[in-house]
């Protein structure tokens, strides 16, 4: 009976609990809006996607890219996203992540669409992100890109 009364006791103190403090990290500032070639090459091409610009878009892309993705390559694209998300309406820079050679910059894109049964319009919101990296000769190369 002892026992049981010891048991109790850590218990209400919380002692045979086992539990673990974790402290959160310091507050990172809020993003800051980014610049150099490499963040400006990622805007053009989401500039490019929202402005519905299917050569600007493809001018952003390097050389082996461009051979894979034609215009209505990119229409296909384009249309597979505002088929789910809707009209993109906006846009907002959030982050570019640390890596040793890529850069991926992450963007916020706002949606709008309509409920075809009753007619009300709602908006979404999608992360894009555009992988970038520099050439020998340093020069801003986009390597990948995808809603996420």
């Amino acid at each position: 009976m002892r026992h049981f009364w010891v048991l109790v006791l850590l218990s209400a103190l919380g002692l045979g609990s086992g539990c673990t403090v974790i402290r959160e990290l310091p507050k990172e500032e809020t993003a800051k809006q980014s610049s150099g070639i490499e963040y400006e090459l990622s805007k053009r091409l989401l500039v490019a996607f929202m402005k519905n610009d299917g050569k600007a878009f493809i001018a952003c892309l390097p050389d082996e890219a461009k051979k894979n993705l034609d215009l209505k390559g990119f229409a296909t694209f384009r249309k597979s996203v505002l088929d789910s998300m809707g009209e993109p309406i906006s846009f907002r820079y959030v982050t570019a992540l640390e890596l040793t050679v890529f850069t991926p910059h992450i963007w916020k894109i706002r949606f709008r669409r309509t409920d075809p049964r009753t007619q009300e319009e709602f908006t979404s919101e999608a992360l894009f992100r555009v992988i970038t990296g520099k050439t020998s000769q340093k020069e801003a190369v986009i390597t990948g890109f995808q809603f996420i």
